[in-house]
């Protein structure tokens, strides 16, 4: 894998896109502006399976940010992977995770997450969870410095972590969390589960 150039599959910025569209005030067409008439073209002419640059989905998750401002941007992602868990890609992995009850419904589907990162990323480093005594953890080991240090693309990850607890209607907490691997910052979340 060190020979592979870090890359995203095409699928959740080709949804993006067609949900900026209808984006209200003209704030659709303020991101497409701003990530550019290439990167645009790159995107919509990728398979959904399709690789694409780590550049490209970070302008793309960037202006979304600038445009949106972070809350709104949150909300954004998080309304868009929640469709992918309810009735899109990520459908089975809710059923699975359905069958089990209160905590452990969350644990089982954020235990999912380092394989989805894996099966949608490439060379752009791992996942891991940890067991925690108030809940669970979800925590980079290796990401990408264009990954780590892009805002927009934080949105993206808490956007997917907030829709599988709305998805399970869990009531737990989601806080975002810096900590060091091997001295190299890195990101972490903290499901904080409701006894």
């Amino acid at each position: 894998m060190p020979d592979e150039t870090p890359a995203i599959r095409a699928h959740y910025s080709k949804l993006a896109l067609k949900r900026l569209r209808a984006y209200p005030e003209g704030k659709g067409s303020g991101i497409r502006e701003r990530v550019g008439s290439e990167r645009l073209a790159a995107i919509r002419d990728a398979a959904s399976l399709d690789w694409l640059p780590v550049p490209t989905i970070i302008a793309l998750c960037d202006a979304i940010l600038e445009v949106l401002g972070e809350a709104e941007a949150r909300r954004f992602w998080t309304d868009l992977m929640r469709d992918s868990y309810d009735h899109g890609i990520l459908k089975p992995l809710t059923m699975l995770a359905g069958f089990r009850l209160g905590k452990s419904a969350v644990a089982g589907l954020v235990k999912t997450a380092p394989r989805a990162w894996q099966l949608s990323s490439q060379a752009c480093g791992s996942l891991e969870v940890l067991d925690d005594p108030a809940g669970v953890k979800l925590r980079s080991h290796d990401l990408v410095p264009e990954i780590l240090h892009s805002r927009g693309f934080l949105c993206v990850f808490y956007g997917a972590c907030q829709a599988m607890l709305d998805v399970l209607k869990s009531r737990a907490k989601l806080e975002i969390y810096a900590h060091e691997v091997d001295g190299q910052p890195q990101l972490g979340f903290s499901f904080q589960l409701d006894p």
